[in-house]
């Protein structure tokens, strides 16, 4: 497989740092041993799949920044055209891993939930990369294929001795809390918790990610659209998740929609899509301007 960048439209003075470029590079090499760690998994089912080692790639990638503000601010800049199932799993795992310590969870449950953001995705290797890799819009029979990919992933894990927990992720992560999601309809309770915050995270990186058939999402814009959808997701683990994003976000430059630049000093816990910002030498915070809010982060 040929690995290309997907180039950011402005490379800003992180991309061209010595931290962002050993980043990217281990970045790739780790999506690159999920991608062969799971195809030889699959191949040989009578081998159990290397959890162990694919957990300590992903506690590296973390670890290469004693911040996780700093992980995470490179992290999203690391796209790439070939790899999105990969590389998006890096992401939701990193992000499961961060909610996690946010609810305070022992270090058991931290591996447990940053694996099953790494292996949510699993039974996508059993869909066509045609498929996968489309431009344009699914038909109903190619979109019908990619709705299997939850329970063809739990029925690859469930040979092998891994948590419920992760297992559940794997077939869960698209149900929603209205009964809307699939592959089965699930209603609220009946929803594993773990597979309730990798569908919140995997939606989040999903919509922050580009897409060859569209630009990504501003984070604070998906903040507005999963507010709007909130009766598809639990609200306590939405409400902790994006104040718990929000937060990497303090410090960041930002384009508003007046297309004026504009510095970020504080979230806004009763409206995380807002931030409080500062433009000018004046705090002003986005709530409470209608015509205002931000467009794009620098």
């Amino acid at each position: 497989m040929e690995w290309k960048f997907l180039a950011e439209n402005k490379a800003g003075p992180a991309r061209k740092s010595k931290d962002y470029r050993l980043f990217s590079e281990r970045v790739i090499q780790s999506a690159q041993l999920l991608e062969k760690s799971l195809s030889e998994y699959i191949v040989r089912e009578d081998e159990d799949l290397n959890t162990n080692k694919l957990l300590k790639e992903t506690r590296e990638i973390i670890a290469l920044s004693d911040d996780p503000t700093h992980t995470f601010r490179i992290l999203r800049r690391v796209r790439r055209y070939d790899d999105l199932t990969y590389i998006h799993s890096l992401n939701v795992a990193i992000l499961c891993h961060e909610f996690a310590k946010w609810m305070h969870m022992t270090e058991e449950e931290q591996d447990i939930l940053t694996l099953a953001g790494l292996l949510h995705d699993v039974g996508k290797m059993g869909v066509p990369g045609k498929i996968i890799k489309k431009a344009g819009s699914l038909t109903e029979e190619e979109y019908s294929v990619i709705r299997q990919h939850p329970q063809k992933g739990y029925d690859f894990l469930k040979k092998h001795p891994l948590d419920e927990r992760i297992m559940n992720a794997a077939l869960m992560h698209h149900e929603r809390c209205d009964g809307s999601g699939y592959p089965n309809g699930l209603k609220a309770d009946e929803i594993d918790d773990f597979a309730k915050i990798v569908g919140i995270a995997d939606c989040y990186d999903a919509l922050t990610s580009a897409r060859v058939y569209r630009e990504p999402h501003c984070p604070f814009e998906v903040f507005r659209m999963l507010q709007e959808e909130h009766e598809k997701f639990d609200p306590n683990y939405m409400a902790i998740f994006m104040e718990g994003v929000a937060t990497f976000y303090i410090g960041c430059e930002v384009v508003l929609s007046d297309n004026k630049r504009a510095l970020i000093v504080d979230t806004n816990p009763m409206d995380q899509s807002n931030p409080i910002v500062k433009i000018n030498g004046l705090i002003v915070n986005l709530a409470m301007v209608q015509e205002l809010d931000v467009k794009e982060i620098c």
